[in-house]
């Protein structure tokens, strides 16, 4: 069984658009997987591109908070060996020269600070080895939200338990964490170890702009979430080398946003495509194909409801030529076949015409011996004309079966009824002697071929000539009925000893055979009993 007619489809339209979607439909399905391909190794670089600019910002801002530490380290190491006047010109020169800090802190040989810029709370400096680990001899770390930098002096007790500070200035800060609109930044801010947002670019406090959470996607530099004010965005994360502190990065969407484009055009141009390909396909089918199949299907079933349709497939130069030569084929043979069936209905009518011609002359010249038999008879002897009725009778059998069964539109069932009472009626005319009584019932109305009802009547006629030849016979009786099983019998009877009433065995065995009949068992008198089925 085909696959097609498996599935149901057994039109050759929704055939050859299966066979076109078996072929659109994977190759869309590629096109839509190569797109995406190409969608998400663009999505892969654009996060790249955004992890490296991160790890670069924070870059950057290491080796800005580098520089000054060492440079911390080296003057606090200086001012440990010179007295508080100097110790205090040196701290002022230190935050002249580094641009960006707000205040710094020194030690003298004396172990007593010197300071220059904003005051300094000395209790809330953390000793630079509770917390982070050092580089180069300073830490940074976070002081009631400002970036301080810590340095050791060395690396005696003392030193540690009273460390110099250079405090970052916030402004200054900000600056350096101004985004930068070339690569897609949007907020920069520095967290501390615990996430807390130490600084913005825009200075707000709360940074509804920073992600709602952290603790999910530390471990992927860059990612997609929601911001504090439900928005999706995506960020990036950069440690800062040396210390707890990480640069938050927010990207905006327009690389996204465009790679999605990108994929949405490329799915869509090419899908477009093999759509248009799909409908042109579709299109040529309908016109170059199925429109003249259809044309030939139109015109088979109009000739299979009428005969004498002239309905012909349409044929056309545009055709294809396979198409074009079985519609000229079809063509070709529905006018041969009507010329066929035309010169077979001409033939018929001339035969149907010569039969009931045939059929006419026979009856006529039936009818012409006939009247000449009775012509004859009546100008015979007493014996001949016995005889010459007997012959009158049996020749008009075939003259009255012939008279019924021809009609101007042919041949037809004789009707038994009158076709047996005018039998009887002419053989008692012509054999009847003196003194026989005859009786005769025709009951069953039905009808039975010419080829049938000539034996019926010949064999009646046999009978009834029988019958009157018996010199004692003084009555004859004729019933032709229907039993209740459907059978027809035939019954012709006589008073007279039936050695009397001999019929010709060999002609009523075959006469009884034309007909169809069986023949029933003597009882007293009865010459002829037949029993058929019409």
């Amino acid at each position: 069984m085909s696959v097609f007619k498996a599935l149901g489809f057994s039109s050759v339209w929704s055939r050859l658009l299966v066979t076109v979607a078996v072929v659109v439909v994977p190759a869309a399905l590629l096109v839509t997987l190569l797109g995406y391909s190409l969608y998400d190794a663009n999505l892969s670089s654009l996060q790249a591109s955004q992890a490296r600019a991160a790890a670069g910002r924070a870059s950057t801002v290491l080796s800005w908070l580098d520089s000054a530490g060492r440079s911390l380290a080296n003057e606090a190491l200086a001012a440990r060996y010179v007295d508080a006047s100097r110790c205090a010109l040196l701290a002022d020169a230190f935050l002249r020269r580094n641009v960006g800090f707000a205040a710094v802190r020194f030690y003298d040989e004396a172990r007593a600070p010197c300071s220059a810029g904003a005051p300094i709370d000395a209790a809330k400096a953390p000793a630079p080895l509770d917390t982070g680990e050092d580089v180069a001899n300073y830490r940074l770390a976070v002081v009631g939200a400002r970036v301080w930098i810590v340095a050791a002096a060395a690396e005696d007790a003392d030193s540690i338990r009273s460390p110099s500070v250079l405090v970052v200035d916030q402004s200054a800060l900000r600056r350096r964490l101004a985004p930068l609109a070339a690569i897609g930044e949007t907020h920069i801010a520095l967290l501390a170890g615990d996430g807390a947002v130490v600084v913005g670019d825009d200075g707000s406090k709360d940074a509804r702009w920073a992600p709602a959470t952290l603790g999910a996607v530390k471990a992927n530099p860059v990612w997609r979430g929601r911001d504090r004010n439900g928005a999706m965005a995506t960020f990036a994360l950069a440690p800062i080398d040396g210390s707890t502190l990480s640069l938050l990065i927010r990207f905006n969407d327009r690389p996204l946003a465009a790679a999605r484009w990108r994929f949405a055009i490329l799915c869509a141009a090419q899908l477009a495509m093999l759509g248009l390909l799909a409908a042109v396909y579709a299109v040529a089918i309908r016109r170059e194909v199925v429109q003249w199949i259809q044309g030939l299907d139109m015109a088979a079933q109009a000739r299979s409801r009428d005969p004498e349709s002239r309905a012909k497939a349409p044929v056309a130069d545009a055709m294809p030529s396979e198409l074009r030569s079985v519609a000229v084929s079809f063509n070709a043979m529905l006018d041969n076949a009507l010329e066929r069936q035309h010169a077979l209905r001409a033939s018929l009518d001339e035969n149907r015409a010569l039969m009931l011609e045939m059929h006419h002359r026979i009856k006529n010249s039936l009818q012409v011996i006939q009247s000449y038999l009775a012509l004859i008879r009546r100008a015979a002897t007493r014996a001949e004309a016995v005889q010459l009725a007997r012959i009158e009778a049996r020749v008009g059998v075939i003259a009255v079966a012939y008279r019924l069964t021809l009609t101007a539109k042919g041949v037809r069932p004789i009707a038994t009824k009158p076709f047996l009472e005018e039998i009887c009626a002419a053989a008692i005319g012509g054999l009847r002697r003196p003194r026989q009584r005859v009786a005769y019932a025709i009951e069953w109305s039905g009808e039975l071929v010419v080829d049938r009802a000539i034996p019926l009547g010949l064999g009646l006629v046999e009978a009834l000539i029988a019958a009157f030849s018996a010199i004692e016979a003084g009555y004859i009786g004729v019933r032709l009925a229907a039993g209740d099983d459907g059978e027809v019998e035939l019954r012709v009877e006589s008073d007279a000893a039936p050695a009397e009433m001999a019929l010709p065995e060999k002609v009523m065995r075959g006469l009884a055979n034309q007909l169809g009949a069986d023949s029933g068992a003597d009882v007293g008198g009865e010459i002829l009993l037949w029993r058929f089925r019409p």
